[in-house]
């Protein structure tokens, strides 16, 4: 992995205007793997400038040169795919098997689903005597986080693109350098110079700089709930248009007639597969007593056969965290929950010895018997601890299910189909998987209830966020059109 000392600036990559810089870190082995350029207001500025120039000509470009731009930028990434994988891998520490199935593969995934929202979405409809017209919003800076970092690029940027709006992305420090392998790829299919630029760097400088700058009309950012609520609150005294995808604590129910052996194995990958790190991780399951000893005992087992390690071994299931912080951060929760009483039946260490003297290893933790109310109830851990609660009835799992200030996701297995949808309807998320769990259709939509954020990505409605809505009247026979204009003007 080579060192990233420049940004991407209206078609060019230039140096920063003040050098400073920070390492990569690899957490799989706690070490350098390359050195970034951290940018500045001024860097910032120069992005914006070059984007709000851009925005005058990629704004009027039509549905078809925007399809075809799109195609040509999934052909050109998929020309890379496996080393996007890798580079994804090496720096955030996914297993390399996640990389490509998911962590990479989703890029491909989001853009193809643009493409097809483009293709049949209506930017102008006559209502009556009213012309509704949808136009890009304008300059949009696309704030991503390090946990699924080009999956949540592709979010932003697809429906951006489409929508034939021009981007600045910050990307999270942590994870920088596939971003910067992907906005090289983009370089080289035509894209007109200042649509996308990048510049990394803090948050507390850069993402502060995009979100104040007057020249830019949207803000979408990812990443957790107090972070985001900051944001929201900045980007508020400018009147900027917001798109929050936030944090999640995820309930996945499970009722006493419900399949074991599925929603175990389910819950495992919904739990462990990024270790933890994910908004929409099952964190919480919600156990029918009746069930209880039988679906836990089977968890146990399963969690118990996953293979901790390095990401670029084949057979590990799971990596390392991806700091020292969030190390420290998910060991504070977990000797909370044993000074809290609950059992903790399963993980709950550092991992130590020959394979995991580097990294940020720590060990898939179950506890249970899990007060619904407590900080392992009700906070988002990102990391790989569950929490396990028992309910007697339907009216209990819907009012645990709902009782936190998240609303992201959830999952329902019921053998009773009615049951299930019954239940589905009455959780608080924006999505709700019924016997799955992380399905994606092309059709689908993410985003969340409460503080898991506001707007949509993906879909429709995540093409409809980076649009305004205009209407013009066109019917030219208003009451100020005729006399006695007196009258019009007394009401």
């Amino acid at each position: 992995m080579q060192d990233q000392l420049n940004f991407y600036i209206d078609g060019a990559w230039v140096p920063p205007v003040r050098p400073a810089t920070r390492d990569v870190v690899n957490p799989a082995t706690e070490k350098p793997i390359a050195k970034i350029s951290m940018g500045s207001a001024a860097d910032v500025d120069k992005a914006v400038t070059a984007a709000r120039r851009a925005f005058e000509s990629y704004s009027k470009t039509t549905r078809e040169e925007r399809i075809a731009m799109l195609q040509k930028i999934v052909a050109v990434y998929q020309s890379k795919y496996e080393e996007m994988a890798k580079t994804i891998s090496s720096e955030m520490g996914a297993p390399i098997w996640l990389s490509k199935a998911a962590q990479a593969a989703m890029f491909v995934a989001h853009f193809n689903q643009a493409i097809e929202v483009l293709k049949t979405f209506e930017f102008e409809e006559k209502r009556g005597k009213t012309q509704i017209i949808r136009e890009p919003v304008g300059v949009c800076g696309l704030i991503t986080p390090w946990n699924w970092p080009i999956n949540q690029i592709a979010c932003k940027v697809a429906p951006a693109l489409a929508a034939g709006c021009t981007i600045v992305i910050k990307p999270a420090s942590f994870t920088p350098a596939a971003t910067y392998e992907l906005v090289r790829l983009i370089n080289q299919t035509g894209l007109p110079r200042g649509v996308l630029n990048l510049v990394p760097g803090p948050g507390s400088v850069v993402g502060s700089e995009i979100i104040a700058n007057k020249k830019v009309d949207k803000i979408s950012f990812t990443g957790e709930t107090g972070t985001g609520k900051r944001i929201g609150a900045q980007a508020g005294m400018e009147v900027k248009r917001v798109s929050l995808e936030l944090g999640g604590k995820a309930p996945y129910v499970i009722f006493d007639d419900a399949d074991v052996e599925a929603a175990s194995r389910a819950a495992i990958f919904g739990m462990f597969r990024n270790a933890g790190q994910a908004c929409g991780a099952t964190t919480r399951l919600l156990v029918h007593e009746g069930i209880h000893r039988r679906f836990l005992d089977r968890v146990i087992e399963l969690t118990r056969t996953i293979e901790v390690g390095h990401p670029s071994k084949p057979t590990t299931d799971m990596g390392p965290l991806i700091s020292r912080n969030q190390e420290k951060v998910v060991q504070e929760y977990i000797q909370y929950g044993v000074d809290q009483g609950f059992r903790l039946v399963t993980g709950g260490h550092k991992l130590t010895g020959e394979d995991w003297d580097n990294g940020y290893y720590v060990e898939p933790t179950i506890f249970d018997g899990v007060d619904n109310a407590s900080r392992l109830g009700q906070e988002e851990i990102f990391g790989p601890v569950v929490a396990v609660t028992t309910f007697r009835d339907e009216a209990e799992a819907i009012e645990l299910a709902n009782a936190v200030d998240f609303g992201l996701v959830a999952g329902v297995w019921s053998a009773d189909y009615p049951r299930a949808m019954r239940v589905a309807r009455r959780i608080r998320a924006g999505t709700v998987w019924i016997w799955d769990n992380y399905a994606q259709p092309v059709e689908g939509i993410w985003g969340g209830y409460k503080q898991s954020g506001m707007g949509r990505e993906l879909g429709y409605h995540g093409l409809n966020d980076f649009l305004e809505i205009k209407q013009i009247f066109t019917d030219g026979t208003g009451l100020a059109m005729k006399p006695p204009y007196g009258q019009v003007i007394k009401g």
